[in-house]
């Protein structure tokens, strides 16, 4: 697992974080975090996802890839399976998603931290990482994780990366 704080230039990640933070960005219910009906629910949008069809795997970038495109050279993907945003509003308190891996075929997660928050991503063997803003967490798709939700602000913003390196 490796942390990174920094890890986009200030002019960059600020681009970003205004327009994900943004008034007029949209985002979608998801009645659940880990699976659908587990108790939770957030909003998401989808940037780029793969999906299961009777020809194969179909790759599919959303109308909305073009804002998150330029700055996926900062890691290292040779295959994108999904991007994907999350927003979960502010709890009375942090309430944890649950363990889980991404339903996503691929070798390596990254977690990249649109907002400073109490919230965090909590590792079933033990490890925490903080949300803070600009920070990502990189780590092997098949770790267990769970984010857990904010007391603090009004929501706690993330972009999940799932791709192979």
């Amino acid at each position: 697992m490796k942390v990174i704080d920094d890890f986009l230039p200030s002019y960059e990640f600020e681009k970003l974080q205004s327009f994900l933070m943004g008034e007029d960005f949209d985002w979608y219910y998801n009645d659940g975090v880990v699976f659908e009906g587990d108790g939770l629910y957030q909003f998401i949008h989808i940037f780029y996802r793969w999906e299961p069809s009777p020809t194969g795997l179909l790759w599919t970038p959303t109308s909305s890839f073009g804002c998150i495109e330029p700055y996926l050279s900062s890691f290292n993907m040779k295959k994108i399976y999904r991007i994907k945003a999350n927003l979960n509003p502010r709890s009375v308190s942090n309430l944890k998603a649950g363990y889980h891996i991404d339903n996503v075929p691929c070798s390596t997660t990254a977690i990249l931290y649109m907002n400073t928050c109490n919230g965090w991503t909590e590792f079933k063997k033990g490890d925490k990482v903080k949300s803070v803003a600009n920070r990502v967490v990189i780590f092997d798709s098949t770790l267990e994780h769970s984010g857990v939700s904010c007391t603090n602000e009004n929501r706690r913003v993330v972009i999940n990366f799932n791709y192979d390196v």
